[in-house]
């Protein structure tokens, strides 16, 4: 089994947990690591939401952030869909 910091859980919200059907995925993913890496595991591990995560933002320990933000280790993450209505 290898270090904690290959793996990432990222936290899924409104669109996002209901495409996904559940509110975390755990990754496979080497911290750090740019947020870019995150998204395309979190794309690879759950197609279905395919469409929807290029709309969306990252927030890493609840700042919202680029996809060149560095991961830390340990770090909350959360996948945030687009607000809708109006």
């Amino acid at each position: 089994m290898g270090p904690m910091s290959d793996s990432c859980v990222v936290l899924l919200f409104a669109a996002a947990r209901e495409r996904a059907g559940r509110d975390r995925i755990r990754l496979e993913v080497a911290l750090p690591a740019p947020v870019a890496q995150v998204r395309g595991a979190l794309t690879e591990a759950c197609p279905e939401l395919t469409g929807l995560i290029e709309r969306c933002r990252f927030a890493v320990d609840n700042q919202f952030v680029e996809d060149e933000h560095e991961v830390p280790t340990g770090a909350e993450v959360a996948l945030i869909p687009p607000v809708s209505g109006g």
